[in-house]
């Protein structure tokens, strides 16, 4: 299966994948904690659950 992500999500996916918490996520990315959320779901969605 190939899975393209945004550039935005490929970065929240990183900063994640190092138990980053949304908190930080957000604070990184200069967005709102329901921001970094939404678009981690929105990963999560993509990848399925077995990638989470």
């Amino acid at each position: 299966m190939n899975v393209l992500l945004t550039e935005a999500e490929l970065r929240v996916a990183e900063l994640a994948a190092d138990a980053t918490g949304i908190e930080a996520i957000a604070e990184v990315l200069g967005v709102r904690p329901e921001d970094a959320a939404g678009v981690l779901e929105t990963v999560y969605r993509k990848l399925g659950p077995a990638k989470r």
